[in-house]
């Protein structure tokens, strides 16, 4: 520690913001440029598996999880008892040229049980498995989050593949065609190169997933879970509760009496001038202390904060049920959407084939029927790249088919 004291004070703080200064800048000439990165094609699989080693709001929700399970344990971490040693030296400055001895040094070990107040124990038993829970379930949403833009992001780019494709077999003297300029090709390649790198927390390279081995959202497999939530949806709803539960719980916890022990000891062992003592915690020289206290409320301060958060958790359960409110509606139109678009597709995929079935009977007549498939085709792919939205909510409120959650570890 005196080396680490030294070290700071003999460096400036000009010289130490130089020598960041210049590790910053090195850093930033390294930094490739997207049109520079490799492309590199990988399934919907190894993007998952990328994803959740290296997406940052994973990282960080796995990060509460640990601190979670720290705090966890330090309830009965601090039940342990300390152990401290202590050393001094004393010396004559006319004597600093003798020898040194024993006589010269003084030292102890000390133990040390610190036991909390046991009325509180239970309470912080509770709440910190309930963070600990918390942390796991919230890891578990940032997944699914992650999972649903991730999901976005590839059928977008495919639906966008899709339209340029159609542009090509546009017939070249319809002035209705808007085929996409190479400017918005560009634009469209970048803002999907960043967003995966982002989710994938993986800038090495522009990602390309490809979109045929990722699971396709049918709409059947979440038709019949839509009367009910989802468990980690309902969760929510449980833990905001549970939130002012708890503290309505601490609040009452005051009116218990406060019940303390302690046990003390003289020192485990000492040393001062050459003599030897201490203990070994027998029944003469070590001493369990039990003390109960209780402050009666006569200012009827406990009294009204118990009464305020008995309130508030009214209020909370009142939140609640009109968010459920809110969510159920929400989901009931969700639910109309999604079979409106699935009974216009089936109507315009059924329209596009008896058209392109249809006989022609002169060069124009062909001309004008490719016009119509391909304007119907372009109708249809618009509509589809709005309904990625539909698709990517079904995966935030239920979850993507066929993935198994992520495992804390």
């Amino acid at each position: 520690m005196l080396v680490l004291a030294v070290a700071l004070s003999g460096c400036s703080l000009s010289q130490r913001i130089k020598k960041a200064t210049d590790k910053m800048e090195e850093r930033y000439a390294k930094i490739t440029t997207w049109d520079k990165l490799p492309v590199r094609t990988i399934s919907w699989n190894q993007a998952i598996a990328m994803m959740r080693t290296g997406n940052t709001s994973l990282m960080t929700a796995r990060n509460s999880i640990k601190t979670a399970d720290r705090e966890t344990l330090r309830v009965y971490t601090d039940l342990v008892p300390t152990v401290s040693y202590y050393a001094y030296m004393s010396k004559s400055l006319n004597d600093l040229s003798k020898q040194w001895n024993g006589n010269d040094l003084n030292n102890n070990f000390n133990v040390n049980f610190f036991l909390p107040t046991l009325t509180q124990l239970p309470y912080r038993v509770y709440a910190n498995k309930v963070r600990a829970f918390a942390a796991v379930k919230a890891l578990e949403g940032a997944e699914r989050e992650a999972v649903s833009k991730l999901y976005q992001a590839v059928r977008k780019r495919e639906i966008a593949l899709k339209m340029q494709a159609l542009d090509a077999e546009q017939p070249p003297d319809t002035a209705a065609a808007q085929p996409t300029t190479s400017a918005e090709r560009e634009k469209q390649d970048l803002d999907y190169y960043q967003a995966v790198a982002e989710l994938l927390g993986n800038a090495d390279a522009r990602w390309n997933i490809l979109p045929e081995t990722m699971p396709r959202i049918q709409w059947k497999d979440y038709r019949n879970r839509l009367d009910r939530l989802d468990p980690l949806v309902l969760c929510n709803f449980v833990m905001q509760l549970e939130q002012a539960r708890m503290e309505q719980y601490s609040v009452a916890l005051q009116y218990l009496p406060t019940i303390n022990l302690s046990l003390y000891s003289p020192s485990l062992f000492s040393s001062s001038g050459g003599t030897y003592t201490g203990t070994f915690l027998n029944g003469d020289d070590t001493h369990l202390n039990m003390s109960v206290s209780y402050q009666f409320d006569t200012r009827l301060t406990n009294w009204t904060r118990y009464r305020d958060s008995k309130e508030r958790y009214e209020l909370a359960k009142k939140k609640v049920e009109g968010a459920m409110r809110d969510h159920k509606s929400k989901i009931e139109a969700l639910r109309r959407s999604v079979d409106e678009y699935e009974n216009w597709k089936g109507y315009m995929a059924k329209r596009v084939e008896f058209i392109r079935k249809s006989p022609v009977e002169d060069a124009a007549s062909f001309l004008e029927r490719s016009r119509t498939m391909v304007e119907m085709k372009r109708e249809m792919l618009k509509q589809e790249q709005e309904s990625v939205e539909t698709e990517s909510a079904l995966i935030l409120e239920y979850g993507m088919p066929g993935l198994t959650p992520m495992k804390f570890d």
